[in-house]
């Protein structure tokens, strides 16, 4: 049995993405609790808990730290989300992001992370809102020059790399902050 743990009690800042983005994706919070949710913080296997606070400590000799934008996710969560975002978004658009098929969230070593800057504690943007979905995937900034796209793609890297080096990879369906333990 999975023993989940809230990242905050560890030392790595959190949330539960679709608690705190519930109107976002037309949820409630009733909805939620009926799935297991039942606030806005992040929980994880304890498994990844150390591997998490190692790639914390590498993260911050660069300037940044590290928080979690979701975790584990119950498959009725899966579901429920799913139906949501369909409704929203439509399948196609849904299915470019969402795998309810293997549900990789539901095994608890699974992290949507972001980087914080440990200066102000403001999350550091990896991408630009208006560049859409196509953003959300590794290597969108690769062959782009402007100075912007350099720095995404460069932060992009830099996660990618100290995750990968705490024994994480990168998703299936290749998004920059998603990664789980394997």
């Amino acid at each position: 049995m999975m023993n989940l743990v809230y990242t905050e009690d560890h030392g790595i800042p959190g949330i539960n993405y679709y608690w705190v983005r519930n109107e976002m994706y037309n949820l409630t919070h009733d909805e939620l609790r009926s799935v297991g949710v039942v606030d806005g913080r992040s929980q994880v296997s304890e498994e990844i808990i150390e591997p998490l606070k190692r790639a914390d400590a590498s993260l911050r000799e660069y300037g940044y730290s590290l928080t979690t934008k979701d975790g584990y996710r119950s498959a009725d969560l899966y579901r429920l989300v799913y139906e949501k975002r369909v409704a929203k978004y439509g399948k196609e658009e849904t299915d470019k992001i969402l795998n309810v098929v293997t549900m990789p969230h539901a095994s608890g070593k699974v992290v949507d992370v972001a980087l914080l800057n440990v200066t102000d504690g403001k999350e550091v943007m990896m991408r630009k809102k208006e560049d859409g979905t196509d953003a959300f995937f590794v290597d969108f900034y690769r062959s782009k020059s402007d100075k912007q796209s350099v720095e995404y793609q460069r932060l992009q890297d830099l996660l990618f790399k100290v995750m990968t080096d705490q024994g994480f990879v990168l998703g299936s369906k290749k998004e920059y902050w998603h990664f789980e333990l394997r």
